[in-house]
């Protein structure tokens, strides 16, 4: 191993140990409540050296989205397998969707929320926007899918349609503390909230037509 090659080696083990850091403390305490002495410390690292890797915390929470992205990447390995209509992946992309937030809560929180980086972009957020951006399109290319194939209606917009199922999938997530109250008082969870949303919004983009006909057709 060459000099150049040893010294990218460290450079990129620290700055993989500065985001495993981040991240716990981020997850524990919350990202607002954590600084850059916070990583500094729990690393017994110097503070200039923290920035050798990163500008910001923004960038290191970006970075740990990154991370949340390939996750959910991989949990959408599944739409990859035959025999599944257009509506039959948006439900798995929804269910998926929770799926990684109750499994990964922490890094669900980094993954929707880096809009609060409004700020030049690195190369942490140029990647992390291209990432998001390729899960949009999957979502989308399902509800075409569903259009062509007929299980989902054809007279509606696939990039609209997407945008509202995961605004209101996100708002069953995202809960404000009057709606946790409003639940408490009926005994709703946030399972249920979230699969009730979710079916709504498949029912109301469901091509019910098709459907109809297909229960006439059956032989009794």
């Amino acid at each position: 191993m060459s000099k150049a090659e040893r010294k990218e080696r460290e450079r990129e083990m620290r700055r993989n140990d500065i985001i495993d850091a981040a991240e716990k403390l981020f997850f524990a305490r919350g990202y607002e409540n954590v600084t850059m002495d916070d990583i500094a410390r729990e690393l017994e690292m110097a503070r200039a050296t923290l920035y050798l890797s990163f500008k910001n915390k923004e960038d290191i929470y970006a970075a740990i989205a990154i991370r949340a992205s390939n996750f959910v990447r991989e949990m959408f390995q599944g739409l990859n397998r035959g025999g599944m209509t257009g509506l039959e992946k948006v439900r798995f992309v929804a269910s998926t969707y929770y799926e990684f937030y109750t499994r990964y809560t922490g890094y669900y929180m980094a993954y929707y929320n880096t809009g609060m980086f409004d700020q030049d972009s690195t190369p942490e957020l140029v990647e992390l926007k291209k990432m998001r951006v390729g899960s949009m399109v999957m979502f989308v290319d399902a509800v075409k899918e569903g259009m062509k194939d007929g299980s989902i209606r054809d007279d509606i917009d696939p990039e609209e349609t997407t945008l509202i199922i995961l605004n209101t999938g996100n708002s069953a997530l995202n809960l404000s503390p009057v709606t946790r109250l409003y639940m408490e008082t009926y005994g709703l969870t946030q399972e249920k909230l979230y699969k009730h949303t979710i079916d709504m919004m498949i029912r109301s983009i469901e091509n019910i037509k098709k459907d109809e006909k297909r229960t006439r057709q059956r032989p009794t």
